[in-house]
């Protein structure tokens, strides 16, 4: 059966090549390790995948057969709707030459990935690392296809300084060579492969350094977390413990009440600092209790002062790095956002802190934020955000609060002004509702004692009364 697909794919190049339907340098596609690629079935006029075989070179092997998937490629292969062969993280064995075929027609597609090696044994004091398009046959000089190769830091911002340095063999093929430092240790590289000006794959690397530290920057308030290494083989009665220069933070000796509170050490054996502050700047180490040494840090602050104007409209922004020991001189710091109307000061160095300073004139011109950034050899390391808008709003939301406060009192007098007057009335009316009813019954019990003292006789009574005016009369004559 082998050696039956075998002669198939001789007479697929051969055909290829002879038809003109394929050069006779095969296409190139590139990837990286763990990446997702499709390959194109280069095959016109298909009426159904059903009809399509996937081959690829290593062992003549049929990825798809029928329009199927073969068992062993399941489920990393997928056969899409166009008959493209879909691959899924993609691994080293991966990058080989590839045959769709349709009955009498075929295409071929060569897959390369990308990939970053670094020379065991470099020259003295230095770190090289080897980017090249890589196969399962090994690295195959690739000719002039407009590829070029280029190195940049973690982040993607190319690399510049005196200490890098670049040898390209090929357009396929490059050589970085660093002259090493111990914050290289941890510390992540990139090379990038274009075509035609376009980014068509990219591939990482982390470098370790023997006795080399790991550089964090952290910014001040936040909380930053050191892992402490592997320490699953750690013997009987080990212990790990933390440092911070000749310090000892966590482990044999029990750290006091302060210390406590700004440092935990997790599960893992890994040292957070809970909120950062400048104080915090230094070297951090953790250790085996029998002395030997796991992780190491150097860690640098980043922190951000603002200083306002008596009317309140200029401020004056200090962006400081504190730095663990002394400031490298690829350090920088920036602004951003200021307006076109703000100024930066000069960098000053001063001790082991780096200090710029941007003088904003009118905070309406500015952009809600100002940021301030910390690069390391143009990589961005850390950057703390001033917010614009919440500063400006702070004195209007004094005003309302003041506001809100004065309304709430005013609400307050009214509501227990009105309680008092209610109260007044309503004791008013109690008052008159009492002396009605007084009148009530004093009526009451002037009828009962009518009623049992009838009233004398009324012409007896007008007799009375005639006498008496007739009385007053004689007394008058």
């Amino acid at each position: 059966m082998a050696s039956l697909l075998m002669l198939r794919l001789c007479l697929l190049s051969v055909t290829l090549t002879a038809t003109g339907l394929q050069p006779s340098v095969h296409p190139l596609m590139f990837a990286s390790f763990g990446d997702r690629v499709i390959l194109p079935c280069g095959v016109p006029a298909i009426t159904s995948c059903s009809s399509v075989n996937w081959i690829r070179s290593q062992n003549v092997t049929e990825v798809v057969k029928s329009g199927q998937v073969t068992g062993p490629f399941v489920p990393r292969f997928d056969l899409l709707h166009d008959c493209s062969l879909q691959i899924h993280h993609l691994k080293h064995n991966d990058a080989q030459l590839y045959f769709c075929e349709s009955g009498a027609l075929s295409s071929s597609v060569d897959l390369r990935i990308l990939q970053i090696t670094e020379k065991l044994a470099p020259e003295a004091g230095t770190l090289q690392l080897d980017c090249f398009l890589n196969s399962i046959q090994g690295y195959n000089a690739c000719k002039d296809r407009g590829m070029n190769i280029t190195w940049t830091t973690g982040d993607y911002t190319p690399l510049k300084g005196d200490r890098f340095t670049y040898k390209h063999h090929s357009e396929c093929f490059s050589k970085l060579i660093i002259s090493k430092k111990l914050t290289d240790h941890h510390r992540k590289w990139r090379c990038q492969l274009s075509q035609n000006g376009t980014v068509k794959a990219n591939a990482s690397y982390t470098t370790t350094v023997k006795d080399g530290l790991e550089e964090v920057f952290a910014v001040v308030g936040e909380s930053v977390s050191f892992p402490c290494g592997d320490t699953s083989s750690l013997g009987v009665g080990s212990r790990v413990k933390w440092g911070m220069g000749s310090q000892t933070l966590m482990g044999d000796m029990s750290p006091d009440e302060e210390q406590t509170k700004a440092f935990h050490v997790t599960t893992d054996s890994s040292l957070t600092i809970i909120k950062v502050s400048p104080v915090h700047a230094g070297e951090y180490q953790c250790s085996v209790s029998t002395g030997h040494p796991l992780n190491k840090f150097r860690l640098h602050t980043l922190d951000v002062t603002s200083e306002s104007s008596s009317g309140g409209e200029n401020i004056t922004l200090t962006c400081v790095l504190t730095c663990s020991t002394e400031c490298e001189e690829d350090f920088e710091l920036t602004w951003t956002g200021g307006g076109s109307k703000s100024t930066q000061s000069s960098l000053i160095r001063t001790n082991n802190t780096l200090i710029r300073s941007l003088f904003v004139p009118s905070l309406s011109m500015a952009s809600n934020e100002l940021v301030c950034s910390v690069h390391r050899e143009g990589e961005l390391m850390a950057s703390k955000i001033w917010q614009a808008t919440n500063n400006l709003q702070t004195p209007v939301w004094l005003v309302l609060s003041l506001g809100l406060s004065l309304v709430l009192v005013c609400i307050s007098a009214a509501g227990l002004y009105t309680y008092i007057k209610r109260k007044q009335n309503k004791d008013a009316e109690n008052e008159l509702t009492s002396i009605g009813m007084t009148h009530v019954y004093e009526g009451i019990e002037e009828d009962s004692y009518e009623e049992q003292h009838p009233r004398r006789n009324p012409r007896k009574e007008a007799a009375t009364t005639t006498d008496s005016f007739y009385d007053l009369l004689q007394a008058v004559n």
